[in-house]
């Protein structure tokens, strides 16, 4: 393998990113000598950038920021005002139930007992089960014709393979 075919390989190793560290070294001595062919000209300004970004230093110290009291102020009086503010609405729920018994209202009623409301609550859901059963009456019996008409559709089906059959060994019916 002649040197150029063996930089097209690391080329598409490189790209794909599959080369080993000592792959990828030999292809920056590569971009760095003055010997590239034409076809790879294109990707030397490329391994020339990545030299170039190596050699950039970063100052050692970056300039401190340092927060205002204000922007402290700011933050922590909504939040305080917040936490109280739950406090207190969590008070008022833990009273409100203490003090009011629990109600249900029915046909512009107010009842009081518990079990008189799940009792008629429960009552009240038989009707809406019982109306929902005879409303699937018809989409049952749409399903019992349905599945009747897939039975007639398979004897017509074999009544058609009989028929090409007798047709092929010639007998009339």
């Amino acid at each position: 393998m002649n040197r150029i075919e063996k930089i097209n390989k690391l080329l598409d190793l490189y790209f794909a990113g599959d080369t080993t560290t000592e792959q990828e070294q030999e292809l920056k001595k590569y971009f760095a000598s003055e010997n590239i062919a034409a076809e790879h000209k294109i990707y030397q300004q490329l391994f020339d950038a990545f030299e170039t970004e190596k050699s950039e230093k970063y100052p050692d110290s970056l300039p401190k920021i340092k927060p205002s009291a204000i922007r402290k102020k700011i933050f922590v009086m909504p939040l305080i005002s917040t936490v109280i503010a739950a406090s207190i609405l969590m008070l008022i729920g833990i009273f409100q139930t203490e003090r009011f018994d629990s109600y249900v209202i029915i046909n512009g009623k107010r009842i009081n007992d518990k079990e008189l409301a799940l009792h008629i609550a429960q009552a009240k859901i038989s009707k809406v089960s019982e109306s929902l059963k005879s409303g699937m009456k018809p989409i049952n019996s749409m399903n019992v014709l349905h599945e009747s008409m897939e039975s007639l559709q398979k004897v017509k089906n074999i009544k058609n393979k009989m028929k090409n059959t007798f047709n092929k060994v010639h007998i009339k019916l």
